[in-house]
């Protein structure tokens, strides 16, 4: 059996500092502008946890603060993140995510995915993946977990309303979460602050820094978009 495929995100909004790496690529956000470093990253376990050398621009610890929240063949878990990017210190909140089942692409027109953090024992994770042939996200397949007070809560149903920009890439959303019990939903309510495009192996990737507020609490997170190559394919 291979090794999972390790991804990981940070969000420093008091500081205007996020950042993402995964396998053969990083990127770092600072003050809203998207930097692609030219080196791949270096990710390490560390206890627990893991280091990562973001291209020598940074160097952080995400230590697991959560249970892990199973996402369509991935695992993910918020973690405290702290380290150093040159001079600055960072001491924030971020996930790390173990990919077991990778997205089977023929089968698939579109994924995403949605992390809002607001502090250490709440954020939300999600993640859906769109049949190919679908006629828009209203039929993806969404699966959810709610992190409340140090326990993850199953989404049972959830609802993404999506704008966009003239290049298909992610300004604003809205999400309703309906869980077990509960008669009316949880509204998730973000706006990027920082995004960028990649083209990667046939894929187009809209990787987006969102401030999101959720029952009176603000955080930062991520909402993703990758969208497969081909004629009519759209978010």
């Amino acid at each position: 059996m291979s090794e999972p495929a390790i991804s990981v995100a940070f969000f420093d909004p008091a500081h205007g500092l996020h950042g993402s790496a995964r396998s053969g690529v990083a990127i770092l956000f600072e003050g809203g502008e998207p930097e692609v470093l030219a080196g791949p990253p270096a990710l390490a376990r560390e206890g627990a946890g893991w280091r990562v050398d973001l291209a020598g621009r940074a160097e952080i610890v995400f230590e697991p603060v959560s249970p892990e929240a199973k996402l369509s063949g991935a695992r993910a878990r918020l973690c405290r993140v702290r380290g150093r990017a040159g001079e600055r210190r960072i001491d924030c909140l971020g996930t790390v995510t173990e990919t077991r089942r990778p997205p089977a692409w023929r089968e698939l027109d579109a994924t995403r995915w949605i992390s809002a953090l607001f502090d250490s024992a709440h954020a939300l994770l999600a993640c859906s993946r769109r049949p190919r042939g679908a006629a828009g996200h209203g039929e993806e397949r969404t699966v959810g977990w709610v992190l409340e007070d140090e326990n993850l809560l199953s989404v049972e149903e959830a609802r993404l309303s999506t704008v966009y920009d003239g290049e298909g890439r992610q300004r604003s959303a809205r999400l309703e979460l309906w869980l077990p019990g509960e008669d009316l939903p949880r509204r998730l309510i973000g706006e990027a602050r920082a995004g960028v495009s990649l083209a990667l192996e046939g894929l187009h990737v809209h990787a987006s820094v969102f401030g999101w507020r959720m029952e009176g609490r603000e955080g930062a997170g991520a909402y993703e978009l990758t969208v497969r190559e081909g004629p009519g394919v759209a978010a």
